[in-house]
Formats: C-alpha cells, sequence, structure tokens
C-alpha cells in the first residue's frame, strides 16, 4: 500500500476518533452528535474518493496542453452492461524544451469514434517504434446556450420551449477535450556558439 495513503488514512482515524470521545462526552444535544458522527462517516467515503488518484486509477481532470503519449486503450462501449466506453492515456508531460517530464500519468477519457480511432493509430505508431506527441485543448462552448442565448429560450409564461427536434451538443462536446497525436519531435537544443 502507498504510504501517503496510509499516513492519510491513519490521520484521518486518529482525528475521528478524538472528535468522537470528544463530543460523546459533552454536553451538546443528541442531535449535534449525531449530526457529527454522520458528516465524520461521511468523510471516511470522502477520502477514499479523494486518494483514488494515489493509488494509481486514471485521473479524470485535464490533460496537460502538450505530451508525450506512451500507450493508449480503447475499452469500446457495451450497451448489454450499460457501459458507455473510455479511452485510457498514459502519458508524460512536455515542458517548454519538448523534454518529458519523468513522471507518467493515467487519464481517463470519454469514449467517442474519433477519438478512438486517433488513439489507435497513435498506438500503432508507437508499437513500430515513433514516439507520439500529444496536444490537447480543452474546446469551450462559447456556441452553447448559455448567457443571452438561454434567456432568449426561456418562456415568459413558465412552459417549455420546443426546440424544433434539434437537440444541442454543444454542452457535451464542451466537456471533452480535443486530442491530436503527431510524430514527437525532438527537444529543443541550446544555440550553438
Amino acid at each position: 500500500m502507498n504510504a501517503v495513503v496510509l499516513a492519510i488514512s491513519v490521520a484521518y482515524v486518529v482525528m475521528a476518533v478524538l472528535l468522537l470521545c470528544m463530543g460523546l462526552t459533552s454536553r451538546f444535544a443528541w442531535w449535534i452528535k449525531g449530526v457529527v458522527i454522520v458528516v465524520t462517516s461521511v468523510f471516511f467515503i470522502e477520502s477514499f474518493f479523494a486518494t483514488k488518484s494515489l493509488l494509481g486509477w486514471p485521473g479524470t481532470g485535464a490533460l496537460p496542453p502538450r505530451f508525450q503519449l506512451l500507450w493508449t486503450r480503447v475499452v469500446e462501449p457495451d450497451p448489454k452492461i450499460s457501459d458507455p466506453g473510455a479511452i485510457y492515456l498514459w502519458v508524460e508531460e512536455l515542458d517548454e524544451n519538448n523534454v518529458p517530464s519523468g513522471t507518467p500519468r493515467s487519464y481517463r477519457l470519454r469514449y467517442t469514434p474519433p477519438l478512438a480511432d486517433r488513439s489507435l493509430k497513435a498506438r500503432d505508431e508507437i508499437m513500430a517504434g515513433n514516439p507520439q506527441e500529444g496536444t490537447s485543448e480543452e474546446m469551450n462552448g462559447e456556441n452553447s446556450a448559455t448567457g443571452e442565448n438561454r434567456a432568449t429560450l426561456e418562456p415568459q409564461d413558465g412552459g417549455t420551449v420546443s426546440t424544433g427536434g434539434q437537440v444541442n451538443l454543444d454542452d457535451i462536446l464542451a466537456q471533452i477535450p480535443n486530442v491530436e497525436f503527431r510524430p514527437m519531435s525532438g527537444p529543443a537544443l541550446p544555440a550553438k556558439p
């Protein structure tokens, strides 16, 4: 087990036991003691999910803007078990000189067929001995129905608005990063005298 996770768990258990010992002997109302016990118990679950990234689970945060792709795995959607599918990337962030940081991270992205195809092609290139560089930029939903556009869609009488059978996918697409892969370029070397 990771020493950091073990230390966090032990520290949290010690704090919870101290809180319970002090709380049970206090003169607070029974409902206050009950709320404190429930909140403390909920934080046990929260601490587990907060430390998942320390245990090696793939992160779901934003990819670095530039990275070296080390490997990829595509999990196709399976409607039988209601699995939406996923794309797992193992990457190393690149600095301004195009040098990998040396700390690989695993990321989980939503499955989309175009991203799956690009990931599989990049994996094939890695298998052929050609390192791959990736770029990622968060797509911003400027065209989504926010702000002024949403205000014009809301009905004045509190009813529902018909979009004429059109589905607005801009909000969903805004959550998917735009990831591209290309052959890895060499590190930027200093100018020679």
